[in-house]
């Protein structure tokens, strides 16, 4: 058993865990950070765990606190922190799984 902090650090982007299976990455927003557009070869379930966002795909939706938001793969998103924000992504399955980079 590990125990995993996700507090809000300095570093944006920080992978917490890859079991092959899925991928956990937190992201620490400071306010007005945007992650721009982009798309993902996996499945995502977003987690705000602290603050607020903005989360734009087929539509825009703030998420606050204790949200959790779920997209398909290949679908184009972006987001922007409203407020400082620690967000933890999940990806299933976990890129490496998948990657025409594996060995």
């Amino acid at each position: 058993m590990k125990v995993y902090p996700l507090s809000f650090e300095e570093s944006f982007i920080q992978p917490v865990l890859d079991n092959g299976v899925s991928k956990v990455v937190k992201f620490s927003f400071p306010k007005g950070k945007v992650l721009q557009k982009h798309k993902t070869t996996s499945d995502i379930l977003v987690f705000v765990l602290q603050g607020k966002i903005r989360f734009v795909a087929h539509e825009e939706v703030e998420l606050a606190q204790a949200s959790m938001i779920s997209l398909d793969k290949q679908v184009e998103h972006a987001i922007e922190a409203l407020e400082d924000s620690v967000v933890v992504l999940v990806l299933t399955p976990s890129p490496a799984a998948h990657s025409v980079f594996k060995p």
